[in-house]
C-alpha cells in the first residue's frame, strides 16, 4: 500500500505496521478478496487470543481469505494486519466478539465507516456485518439487531457453509444474505480432538509473549455458578497426547497452552513428558490450585515463570460454596506449600465479590493473606472483580453489587491487607457489562438509538 498522505492517516499506519513488522508467521497470507476479519479491541489483546489467528486459517482452508484488523478508539481508517488495506474497502466485516465490553467497539468502528448500525437500516450498497465469537454462548441478543448474520458456537462445524456464503456475498448480497437464513446455525460445539486450534504468528506484543498458542481442552468440567463455560461448553473435548506431540516434536518455540484449566486435563503427565522430551518451553492460560503439582510447577518455573496465578474466587469457604467453587482452603495452603518448594516467591490470586459477604468473611479473608505471607512469598497480588451474573448460568438474574458496598469493600482491602498489590476492577465497566447482559434486543435498539 502506498504511504497515506495525511499526517494523522499516516500516524494510524505507522501504529498498525509497528505491530505488522513485529509478527513472524508461519503461513503466508493471501487476500485482498474484501473481507475483513475484525477483532474489535487492542492489538495486545487480539494478538492473546488463539481466535483471531485460528479462524483466519479456518477460512484459508476454504478458499476464502480475510485480512485482520485491530480497534483503537483513535483510529479513523482501520489499516489491516497483512496489506494494510482501509477497512472500508471491504464488502464484508465480519467481527469475532467475546466479550460485552467490546461491544460498543463494534459500534464506533460501524459509525466510523458511516454504515447504519442496525442491520434493518442498511441498503444493498451497504457492507455486510457477519459477529460470531464466544458471546454467541451466552449473550446473542446484544448483537441480534447489529448484524446481517450472526454465526453462532464453534466456527470450526460450519467453516464450509459460512464460506459458501461469504462467496455468494461478494457476488450478490441479496442473495447470500437468502442463503445465510435458509442454513442450519444451531449453537455449535465442535470436538478440538479433530483439529489441534494453534497459532499461525508470533509477536512479542501478546501477552502471552512470543509464543505459538495451542487449545488442549474446550470447556470445562466444572460447574462454578458464575462461569459461562462450565454450562455451555459441555461435552468438554481434549486434544490427546499424540496430536499435540506431532505439533511439537518440530516446533523450536515457546508455546502457551490454551484451556479453562490445564490441570482438568486427563493426560497431564503425558503432557508434561513431552513437553520435557523436546525442551519446550511454555506457559498456561489457568490452573486449578486442587490439581497443581510439583512437577507442573517445576516445569513452568524452568520454562521462565516467575509469578503463579491461582482463582479462590471466593474470599471464605462458605462464599467457595456459594460460588460451587469445588475447592478448600487446605487445597489452597497444599498448592501454596508447593509452590513455595520448588522456589516461587510471587503469586496472584482472583477474587470475585458481591454475593453477601460479612465480617466472617472479610475475617477469613484477612487470616488467608496473612498465612501466605508466612510461607515466605515476597510478593502477593490481589484481582478483585464484582460478581457479573451472566446469562445461562445459575447466577442470572441476580443484582450486581452497589457502588457503595463496592467502594466499602475496596476501603476494607486497602485497610486491612497490607503489603500486597491489589487491584480492584473498574465498577462502572463492570456495571456496563452487567447492563449489557441484562438487556433484551428491544433495549439494544433502544441503547443504539439513544446514543448513537
Amino acid at each position: 500500500m502506498r504511504r497515506p498522505r495525511k499526517s494523522e492517516d499516516y500516524n494510524e499506519f505507522a501504529f498498525v505496521k509497528k505491530f505488522s513488522d513485529s509478527e513472524r508467521r508461519f503461513k503466508d497470507f493471501k487476500g485482498n478478496q474484501g473481507v475483513a476479519l475484525i477483532f474489535p479491541s487492542s492489538y495486545k489483546v487480539a494478538s492473546s487470543s488463539l481466535s483471531w489467528s485460528w479462524v483466519q486459517q479456518l477460512f484459508w482452508e476454504q478458499g476464502v481469505f480475510p485480512e485482520r484488523y485491530f480497534y483503537e478508539k483513535w483510529f479513523k481508517k482501520f489499516y489491516s494486519v497483512e496489506s494494510f488495506k482501509p477497512l472500508d474497502e471491504n464488502k464484508i466485516l465480519m467481527f469475532s466478539l467475546h466479550f460485552e465490553l467490546n461491544f460498543e467497539n463494534v459500534l464506533d468502528i460501524l459509525k466510523k465507516l458511516k454504515v447504519p448500525l442496525l442491520s434493518k437500516d442498511r441498503d444493498v450498497n451497504s457492507p455486510v456485518v457477519i459477529i460470531g465469537g464466544a458471546i454467541t454462548f451466552f449473550n446473542e441478543e446484544i448483537i441480534t439487531p447489529i448484524a446481517d448474520v450472526v454465526v453462532k458456537g464453534d466456527l470450526e462445524k460450519k467453516v464450509k457453509f459460512v464460506s459458501e456464503g461469504i462467496r455468494l456475498l461478494l457476488k450478490n448480497k441479496v442473495e447470500g444474505l437468502e442463503y445465510f437464513k435458509n442454513i442450519k446455525n444451531d449453537l455449535s460445539n465442535f470436538d478440538i480432538g479433530q483439529k489441534l486450534p494453534a497459532s499461525h504468528f508470533l509477536t512479542p506484543f501478546s501477552e502471552f509473549g512470543e509464543k505459538r498458542l495451542i487449545e488442549i481442552g474446550r470447556g470445562c468440567i466444572r460447574r462454578c455458578k458464575f462461569c459461562v463455560m462450565g454450562y455451555n461448553k459441555k461435552p468438554v473435548k481434549f486434544v490427546r497426547p499424540s496430536i499435540i506431540e506431532e505439533f511439537v516434536k518440530n516446533e523450536k518455540n515457546p508455546i502457551g497452552v490454551i484451556s479453562a484449566t490445564i490441570t482438568d486435563y486427563p493426560w497431564l503427565d503425558d503432557l508434561l513428558d513431552i513437553l520435557e522430551e523436546y525442551n519446550i518451553e511454555f506457559s498456561v492460560s489457568s490452573m486449578r490450585a486442587d490439581g497443581i503439582t510439583e512437577r507442573l510447577l517445576c516445569l513452568l518455573k524452568k520454562s521462565g515463570q516467575r509469578t503463579y496465578t491461582i482463582a479462590p474466587e471466593g474470599i471464605s469457604q462458605r462464599i467457595r460454596d456459594i460460588l460451587l467453587k469445588d475447592i478448600d482452603v487446605e487445597e489452597l495452603y497444599s498448592a501454596l506449600e508447593t509452590g513455595r518448594k520448588v522456589g516461587f516467591k510471587s503469586v496472584k490470586f482472583y477474587y470475585i465479590v458481591g454475593l453477601g459477604e460479612g465480617k466472617d468473611d472479610l475475617g477469613e479473608m484477612k487470616e488467608f493473606i496473612n498465612n501466605v505471607k508466612k510461607m515466605g512469598y515476597k510478593s502477593i497480588s490481589l484481582s478483585v472483580n464484582p460478581l457479573i451474573p451472566k446469562r445461562r448460568t445459575p447466577f442470572y438474574g441476580r443484582k450486581i453489587i452497589s457502588e457503595k458496598e463496592y467502594n466499602n469493600m475496596k476501603k476494607w482491602f486497602y485497610e486491612n491487607l497490607r503489603g500486597i498489590k491489589i487491584n480492584f476492577e473498574s465498577y462502572r465497566l463492570s456495571k456496563k457489562q452487567y447492563d449489557f447482559n441484562v438487556m433484551n434486543e428491544n433495549d439494544i435498539v433502544e441503547f443504539v438509538k439513544r446514543r448513537y
